[in-house]
């Protein structure tokens, strides 16, 4: 294995396992060098606009200039030290220590103070700069932009699973969840529902069907054990960063265990699969009922239905006595999120159903278990 090979090859498969939603596959993953430098990006684009709005904000044209002056002088400072370190001027950095982190937070403050602005709002911007660090901190921690995108691409790439969900699920909930969707009291509770209490309605689902998979999730981690020989472990390497390395690796047939941080990640990949699917089986019966509701639902009727209790708001009208109303609205997301919690239940104590998304999901899993084999045995002859 050639030093260059692997030292191209270890970065890839790093971000490879960060497209996937396993940040804590890398090894050696600190806040320094993989955390805050994938979060630099967002950043500096907040510090730039908060140093601006700190700037000219401001009644006096000449304190707006000097806070400006000021954020140039920093900018300056931070490209010359790239510069001396041989890179380009706008290159980010490779590792953030706490200087850029305080730089961060303290920066939009000075601005304000250089422009004579009132202490309360530099205090106002150290605060919502320590908001934003813990929000990018925790975002890029855990991969949660790439892991979502990974599961909805995941389910995209499975609708025949969705559509087999649907088929399986929908008709017998379909009978009851119609009964309750012409049923009187569902619409006087449901349909006047101010937008909060909804979302707190439909959070409350949520959170149970969330507790649900996530306390059947620690069993079938432990049915993940990748147990592969050499040629395995090769095979599953095609197509990813690994596959020119592999095959002259030694040591690939021999486990890498997993430490229990790598385990919750494991778990959290599978839960964040299952809980994008079940959302796009509750959005498709969210829109069929609001479908439903605007054809065979007269406006006359849902008033009758709602008993005076709140006024039945058109947004979208089909004709003189139908069409998309606030409270159709509100009662198909309310009838959305129930079966949401229906499925997920389902899905749990279905015994074919979690035979084959389990097994599909395992699987992918899997390859990524052999790949991150390859990469330790690289790192490991690397460094030898």
């Amino acid at each position: 294995m050639s030093a260059g090979a692997a030292t191209s090859a270890l970065p890839a498969t790093e971000r490879w396992f960060i497209r996937r939603g396993l940040p804590f596959f890398v090894e050696d993953y600190r806040s320094s060098t993989d955390i805050w430098t994938r979060a630099t990006p967002f950043l500096a684009v907040t510090f730039l606009l908060q140093v601006g709005l700190a700037a000219v904000q401001l009644d006096s044209l000449w304190w707006s200039l000097a806070g400006l002056g000021f954020a140039a002088i920093v900018l300056v400072v931070y490209g010359a030290r790239n510069l001396r370190a041989g890179r380009s001027w706008w290159a980010l950095p490779t590792r953030v220590s706490w200087p850029y982190l305080a730089a961060y937070v303290v920066g939009p403050a000075l601005v304000v103070i250089v422009s004579n602005g009132p202490l309360e709002d530099s205090l106002g911007y150290v605060f919502q700069s320590l908001i934003l660090l813990a929000i990018a901190w925790v975002v890029t921690r855990y991969a949660v932009l790439p892991l979502t995108f990974w599961a909805v691409r995941y389910t995209t790439r499975g609708v025949y699973d969705l559509y087999r969900l649907a088929t399986r699920a929908l008709p017998l909930m379909l009978l009851f969840i119609t009964f309750l969707f012409v049923n009187t009291e569902v619409w006087q509770v449901a349909g006047t529902m101010s937008a909060p209490r909804l979302w707190l309605v439909i959070a409350v689902f949520a959170f149970l069907g969330v507790a649900f998979v996530v306390g059947r999730v620690p069993g079938e981690v432990r049915l993940i054990e990748a147990s592969a020989g050499h040629d395995e472990v090769v095979s599953a390497c095609q197509g990813t960063p690994m596959a020119a390395l592999a095959p002259g690796l030694p040591g690939l047939g021999d486990p890498v265990p997993l430490t229990p941080r790598q385990r919750r990640n494991i778990g959290l990949v599978m839960t964040v699969a299952q809980l994008v699917q079940v959302t796009l089986f509750a959005v498709v019966v969210w829109a069929f009922f609001v479908t439903f509701g605007a054809i065979a639902v007269s406006l006359s009727v849902q008033q009758a239905w709602l008993a005076g209790l709140e006024d039945v708001v058109t947004y979208v009208a089909l004709g003189p006595d139908h069409g998309i109303t606030a409270p159709l609205l509100r009662v198909s997301a309310f009838l959305g999120a129930f079966a949401g919690f229906y499925v997920t239940i389902y899905t749990a104590t279905d015994g074919a159903y979690r035979e084959h998304f389990y097994d599909r999901i395992r699987r992918d899993l899997e390859t990524s278990l052999y790949v991150r084999r390859a990469y330790v045995a690289a790192r490991r002859a690397e460094g030898a």
